[in-house]
């Protein structure tokens, strides 16, 4: 019986240690992870799943919105402006003011949104990598959080999400 329970220590243990050196594997973004730990996980949890009523999951919806001009744009300036608002992910319903990140350099801001859709979300379509430029580009037109979360209603119908 005692060995049994080491067996299946040892086993539970090695399951674990390999699931997480399959997630560390996939870190192509390791700045935007960092960012990510650091200011986005303290709502959206570690590994973008979510707070239930808070913060919606970033492990599908990201990635779908990167393949297309205005779901790229909608990314950058919920990252850069912040979003406040009822919204809804595959019918759950969220309520948070988001805040802004606008402090952030364009490339982290960048390399955060790499890391969200390209190391959180399994599927991305044809999806580029963003890159400074880019959120340079969007930085250059500001929204305030109500325009962001206007935008967002679009972007959403736009997408058939």
């Amino acid at each position: 019986m005692k060995t049994a329970s080491v067996l299946m220590t040892a086993l539970v243990a090695g399951v674990m240690s390999l699931a997480s050196q399959a997630f560390a594997q996939t870190v192509h973004y390791p700045g935007g992870k960092s960012t990510f730990d650091g200011k986005c996980a303290v709502c959206h949890q570690a590994g973008g799943k979510g707070m239930d009523g808070l913060a919606p999951p970033l492990v599908e919806y990201p990635g779908k919105y990167a393949g297309a001009a205005d779901g790229r744009a909608q990314l950058g300036h919920t990252v850069m402006y912040g979003m406040f608002g009822p919204i809804k992910v595959k019918e759950k319903s969220y309520n948070f003011k988001m805040p802004s990140f606008a402090s952030l350099s364009d490339e982290e801001i960048a390399d955060v949104l790499n890391y969200v859709v390209f190391d959180l979300n399994a599927q991305h379509g044809t999806a580029k990598p963003f890159d400074a430029a880019e959120v340079k580009a969007w930085r250059a037109a500001p929204l305030d959080q109500t325009a962001v979360h206007q935008r967002r209603d679009a972007v959403v119908k736009g997408l058939g999400l």
